[in-house]
């Protein structure tokens, strides 16, 4: 279970973040901190077991970050290191640490699409809702956290609503689909294969089926159910997984989205050396890179898939002073909800003292409306500036002072 803050208060200035991404590090380097899905329960139970107050763990092919509340940041990247068999060392000299209302400013960029390798990609959001679900279903969200996730998916939304800042259909599924288009000038009779069927799978496979019509279509994965299910769906062929050399061998075009430890595509694969185009968007790659020697074929990985929109990121950057304006606001607004939690048993405190107060000395008086009227006046005082001692006096003399 989650192991409640000692205040309020230390929820936000113990909120962290530690995590690497796109900015400093390259695929290399972000695939061995990259996290597989139960590496990521490993290190949600781990930080229960480390009495860590809230956690919760986000992994994708531009970043992985852990979220936690605690007053030692270097809590999180043991998690991270240990689950990823890094060094601290090496963690320190590529990746990130943010703390308080600057980490939660992060969160927001992140869910707002502000910190995606390609500016305004919205994927990250539904990413984002799965790690807050696998880490609400074990017990790792305290209520802090959930509200500033909560949050983080409210200024997503405003920013999509009142900015251009996703203008254009924009993603790593739909930059695949213009590399294709670009590269290959008559798609007739060419094949195409699609290996791994997660999530992103299924946005490249819409994708072929949304932007390539009529386009032949193959679909593989290590678990064959799962490719018949997608084939079904996006009108493609089903491969079984065991026919992975020969179909690798008989397309035109691959697409690999897998998450293998290890190379997943290799060069002996392939006897007919007809010119090939490669999208190897898995993190870490699953195409061995000696694919590139192969006369013909052109292996692109997932950073070099990420840079070709560049006259779209232009328009999207001119968005930036807006979101960050949004941004901005609802860190404010959570400032001032934070501050009112943290203020609340005061306040109650203060009501109740106005009220022993009024039975004893002032007993032929209703003096309730008086009282909540004191009191909100203290609220308000409260969250423009925080010096309770002082404050809460003058609200009980004030009162005292009507009385007399």
């Amino acid at each position: 279970m989650v192991h409640p803050d000692s205040t309020y208060h230390n929820s936000l200035n113990n909120f962290c973040i530690v995590g690497i991404n796109y900015r400093k590090s390259d695929m290399d380097i972000r695939g061995k901190f990259s996290l597989t899905s139960e590496q990521s329960v490993n290190c949600l139970k781990q930080s229960v077991r480390n009495k860590i107050a809230g956690c919760m763990v986000l992994s994708t092919c531009n970043r992985t970050e852990i979220y936690g509340i605690t007053d030692e940041p270097g809590d999180l990247t043991a998690l991270l290191c240990d689950n990823t068999n890094n060094s601290i060392g090496d963690f320190l000299s590529q990746g990130y640490v943010f703390r308080g209302i600057h980490a939660i400013e992060h969160l927001f960029k992140v869910a707002s699409g502000l910190d995606s390798q390609i500016i305004g990609d919205y994927e990250i959001l539904s990413q984002l809702k799965l790690s807050a679900k696998m880490a609400k279903e074990r017990d790792c969200l305290n209520s802090f956290m959930e509200r500033a996730i909560n949050y983080a998916l409210q200024v997503s939304k405003e920013i999509k609503t009142k900015t251009r800042l996703s203008s254009g259909t924009v993603s790593v599924a739909y930059a695949a689909i213009e590399i294709i288009k670009e590269k290959i000038k008559d798609l007739t009779n060419k094949k195409i294969l699609l290996v791994g069927t997660g999530k992103f799978g299924n946005h490249i496979a819409k994708n072929l089926k949304d932007y390539l019509p009529g386009a032949d279509i193959s679909v593989t994965n290590r678990t064959d159910e799962k490719a018949k299910k997608m084939a079904a769906q996006y009108n493609a062929r089903f491969i079984p997984y065991k026919d992975l050399v020969v179909s690798c061998n008989e397309a035109d075009i691959l697409i690999v989205n897998t998450n293998a430890n290890s190379y997943t595509v290799l060069p002996s694969f392939f006897t007919d050396l007809k010119p090939r185009l490669i999208l190897d968007l898995s993190v870490p790659q699953n195409v061995d890179p000696a694919m590139n020697d192969i006369s013909g074929t052109r292996v692109l990985n997932v950073d070099e898939v990420s840079q070709i929109l560049d006259k779209t990121i232009a328009l999207r950057r001119a968005e930036v002073p807006k979101a960050l304006k949004i941004i901005d606001n609802t860190l404010e607004s959570l400032e001032g909800w934070h501050r009112q939690q943290f203020n609340n048993p005061m306040l109650r405190m203060v009501k109740s003292q106005l009220f022993e107060l009024s039975e004893i000395y002032f007993t032929e008086n209703n003096n309730s409306e008086k009282i909540h009227k004191i009191v909100s006046t203290l609220a308000l005082q409260l969250k423009e500036k925080n010096n309770k001692g002082c404050q809460c006096v003058s609200a009980i003399n004030s009162y005292l002072d009507s009385e007399i």
